[in-house]
């Protein structure tokens, strides 16, 4: 049964190579996200700015027996947020972001040196958590376009567990670690800290988490369940403890956490290796059902899906499209004299000749047995009626087949001729391709019947009444 080609409303149906390819939305996506995130972070540290600024310890200390955000601090997280807010993708860090980042690392490491030299701490002063939690944050931002990445991840991570140990400082009432960092310095360090993480979404290791498919959809939810699940259950359960939570159960909670979310990633990590390969297997498979493997042409399934992509672009360009069938004369006595083997030599001789004579646009597959089928692009009839008797003068000068059973140019030996049938495809109409089909079959007919070695199209049949 001939097989036909109806045109449809969408993408090839057939052409399953894109189905499943992971697309990188949120990738994409995350320059603007870590400038959000910048953003709010900038804003809200703008806050305790005018309660220094106005003299409005309200703004600066807004919970009554917590800590004030010192004024160090917040003009470290202020620089740290107009750098990254001044990051472009693909970009390196230019000269004003430099200047912020080394702002930010100097303040934070001249208070690692104060508190190491034993010097009395005013309350005012970045603390030591607030000063490893800004030079970790702030190293970080300036090893973003090193690599490897995982120097600039380790360092965002060590600035955001110092973040969850205050933060579970505050839910867990532990008084211990409830100064690790100040209210107003957790609200605006975190935010900072996951935008230094999305900064990375393009590196392979975050950039599972952030395809647009059902994989990196579920390894999100999982990752969200991980951090959340934990802490959850360590709040409620340690406060329901009679004598009350302490810093020790803290710190497993913070190792729940990071070891949960830690094997989510890894798990993630793996099943998107296996997912690659089973993907590139999905297109071998994919190649070899639309590929010949004897001529390394598309075999006949491939032809239509091609013959379709071209049929549709001409159509939406209003461009003309000609079709010709190729047959190899008296190609069964080739296999009948000299055997089967030197018939696919022919075959894979023959394609490999029509090949290197067609454009990158033009659609050549192996329509039958012996039979070709050419596709052009942009080409009218008389356009595939000079392809044709090229390719017809190029088969018999150069493809002669000897006794012995060689193939190749020189004297001696027959040449493979060859017939074809010319035809255009209206693409205007949902039949076009079945109607080229028959008229070019026809047409192959009548060259077949006039002595073969010859072309023949539509208007030569009606010329010799054929039609």
């Amino acid at each position: 049964m001939r097989e036909t080609w109806h045109p449809s409303s969408g993408p090839w149906e057939d052409d399953d190579l894109l189905h499943g390819t992971p697309r990188f939305v949120m990738v994409r996506a995350a320059p603007a996200v870590r400038q959000a995130l910048a953003l709010f972070s900038f804003l809200l540290a703008a806050v305790p700015a005018i309660g220094f600024l106005a003299d409005i310890p309200l703004l600066h200390r807004p919970f009554p027996g917590e800590a004030g955000i010192p004024p160090l601090t917040l003009v470290a997280l202020a620089a740290l947020a107009l750098a990254i807010l001044m990051q472009r993708p693909f970009a390196r860090s230019g000269p004003v972001e430099r200047t912020l980042l080394l702002l930010a690392a100097m303040i934070g490491l001249g208070q690692l040196i104060w508190l190491s030299r034993g010097l009395p701490l005013d309350p005012e002063v970045t603390g030591i958590s607030e000063a490893v939690g800004i030079l970790a944050l702030a190293s970080a931002l300036a090893l973003r376009r090193r690599r490897p990445a995982w120097p600039a991840m380790v360092l965002a991570g060590a600035a955001g567990m110092i973040c969850l140990t205050a933060f579970l400082g505050y839910a867990m009432g532990i008084g211990q670690l409830r100064g690790a960092l100040s209210p107003f310095t957790m609200l605006i360090l975190t935010p900072l800290v996951l935008g230094a993480q999305i900064a990375q979404a393009r590196r392979p290791v975050w950039r599972t988490l952030f395809r647009d498919d059902k994989l990196a959809r579920v390894l999100r939810m999982e990752m969200a369940l991980a951090a959340i699940v934990p802490t959850a259950l360590a709040i409620v359960i340690f406060r329901m403890d009679p004598n009350g939570p302490s810093a020790a159960d803290a710190f497993y909670a913070q190792a729940m956490i990071l070891f949960c979310c830690t094997g989510v990633l890894v798990a993630g990590r793996m099943r998107d290796r296996l997912d690659r390969e089973r993907r590139a297997l999905s297109r071998e498979l994919q190649r070899a059902s639309l590929i010949d493997p004897l001529t390394g042409l598309a075999n006949r399934r491939g032809t239509l899906v091609m013959a379709g992509h071209a049929i549709h672009a001409a159509r939406r360009g209003g461009r003309p499209v000609s079709m010709v069938i190729c047959d190899l004369d008296h190609f069964k006595a080739v296999n009948d004299r000299l055997g089967h083997g030197v018939g696919d030599r022919v075959l894979e001789t023959a394609a490999r000749l029509m090949s290197a004579r067609l454009r990158m646009s033009d659609v050549a597959g192996r329509w039958g047995g012996e039979e070709f089928l050419l596709v052009l692009p942009d080409t009218t009839l008389a356009g595939a009626e000079a392809l044709a008797e090229i390719l017809r003068h190029a088969l018999a000068e150069e493809l002669r087949i000897r006794p012995s059973g060689e193939i190749g140019k020189g004297p001696g030996g027959k040449p493979l001729t060859a017939s074809f049938g010319c035809a255009v495809v209206e693409t205007p109409r949902n039949d076009g391709f079945e109607r080229a089909l028959d008229t070019a079959d026809q047409a192959l007919y009548a060259a077949k019947r006039g002595g073969r070695n010859r072309v023949a199209s539509a208007t030569d049949m009606a010329i010799a009444g054929f039609r």
